[in-house]
C-alpha cells in the first residue's frame, strides 16, 4: 500500500494518529481477505505496508523491493497523498514496472487499484492519478462519498466490511488478469515525484 501518514508534531509524535491506526487495521483485514481468496502460502503478508519494518531496516531498499515484486499497487487516496514526495515516487516506480512489461507483453492491463480513504469530493487528483479509475460500481455511492475511513468513522461497519471485501476481490482479480512480473530494482534509479508540477 502506498499512503501518506498523518503528520504529528512535538509530543503528539509519541502516539499514532487514529487514522493511521485505522489504516493498519484496514491493511490487516484486506490481507486476511486476500488470503481467503487465494492460495497464497502466507509465509509473508500478501500486502506490504512500510509500518511493518523493523528499526534499522533500510527503508528505501525494502520499499523498492516491495514495489518490484508486488502484483498490484494500492494507493490510499486522502487529501495529503498527492502532496507527498515519496507517494509520487512510488507511483513512478510502479508505472515504470508496468511500462517495462508492456515492452514484452503488449496488453497486460493496469495493475493499480486506488482506495478512497476519504470521499472523492475531498480530493484533487493530478492528471497521472485522474487517468486511473477509482469509482467502482461494486463499491457503491456511499464508498464514493465517504471513503473507507469516512464509513468507519460514521459507524457504518457493515458497509465498511463489505467495501474491504469487495476491494480484496478486485485486487485478486487484477493480479490474476495482469500477471505482472517482478522487475530488477535497478529500474527504479532516479525516481521522480510524478505528481509534482501537474
Amino acid at each position: 500500500m502506498s499512503y501518506a501518514r498523518t503528520p504529528l508534531k512535538g509530543a503528539a509524535r509519541a502516539r499514532k494518529d487514529p487514522s493511521d491506526v485505522a489504516l493498519e487495521q484496514f491493511h490487516a483485514q484486506l490481507c486476511s481477505d486476500i488470503m481467503q481468496l487465494t492460495d497464497h502460502d502466507g509465509e509473508e503478508s500478501p500486502g506490504f505496508l512500510d509500518l511493518s519494518m523493523d528499526p534499522g531496516d533500510d527503508w528505501e531498499s525494502r520499499l523498492k523491493q516491495a514495489l518490484a515484486t508486488c502484483r498490484v499497487f494500492v494507493p490510499i487516496y486522502n487529501s495529503r497523498y498527492f502532496k507527498r514526495e515519496w507517494c509520487g515516487r512510488e507511483w513512478d516506480a510502479f508505472a515504470r514496472r508496468q511500462e517495462e512489461q508492456l515492452r514484452t507483453r503488449p496488453y497486460t492491463g493496469n495493475a493499480i487499484v486506488p482506495v478512497l480513504w476519504v470521499g472523492h469530493q475531498h480530493l484533487t487528483l493530478p492528471p497521472t492519478a485522474a487517468r486511473v479509475q477509482y469509482a467502482h460500481p461494486d463499491l457503491g455511492k456511499d464508498y464514493l462519498q465517504s471513503g473507507l475511513y469516512g464509513l468507519k468513522q460514521a459507524g457504518r461497519h457493515l458497509k465498511y466490511r463489505s467495501s474491504v471485501w469487495t476491494l480484496a476481490q478486485m485486487i485478486v482479480k487484477v493480479a490474476q488478469q495482469t500477471s505482472l512480473e517482478p522487475c530488477d530494482v535497478e529500474l527504479f534509479k532516479d525516481l521522480r515525484n510524478v505528481f509534482e508540477g501537474e
